[in-house]
């Protein structure tokens, strides 16, 4: 018995609602009106180009990964990039030229390799950053994770490939 009056109800509230056209309107024109008044407002200019983030990469490294790892940071199109020495970059860091610097230590490229395949300590990098540049550091951090991910394991893919096809040959 219930259920057939919450129906009765519901019926009534309904019929009532969409015999009054002005509301049926305002409770659809109303909610797009405001999600276009705020979508406009806060689109911004998009004609702008946007800033980019100062970055200098020192790699100290020159392997194949580190190399790979300094083109896909060239490529990226949120990352203002400079290269130059460790004592350069900590320079620029330390006068606001640059906010954050990445320095590739020699023989990451080979200690990346080792790790990936769980054979050694997983190498670091250094970033020196200014510490007023919280959200930056963050984006970095971020864009520079994927480019090392990509290149190492484009490269110890690679590698294994190579040592599979040459073991499998020896066998045929």
């Amino acid at each position: 018995m219930a259920l057939q009056a919450w129906r009765a109800m519901v019926r009534k509230d309904l019929l009532l609602f969409f015999t009054d056209r002005r509301a049926v309107i305002m409770s659809f024109a109303a909610p797009v009106a405001i999600a276009s008044f705020f979508g406009f407002i806060f689109s911004g200019n998009q004609s702008a180009k946007t800033a980019r983030v100062p970055v200098r990469v020192v790699d100290q490294d020159g392997s194949v990964i580190s190399k790979a790892i300094v083109q896909g940071l060239t490529t990226d199109q949120t990352l203002e990039l400079t290269g130059g020495t460790a004592e350069e970059a900590r320079e620029a860091v330390r006068r606001g030229k640059t906010t954050v610097a990445v320095v590739v230590p020699a023989g990451f490229g080979d200690a990346a390799g080792r790790a990936f395949f769980g054979g050694g300590a997983k190498p670091q990098l250094e970033l020196l950053y200014d510490p007023s540049h919280g959200a930056e550091l963050a984006m970095v951090r971020g864009i520079l994770t994927e480019h090392v991910m990509q290149a190492v394991s484009a490269r110890c893919s690679a590698g294994t490939r190579a040592a599979g096809s040459r073991s499998s040959g020896s066998n045929g």
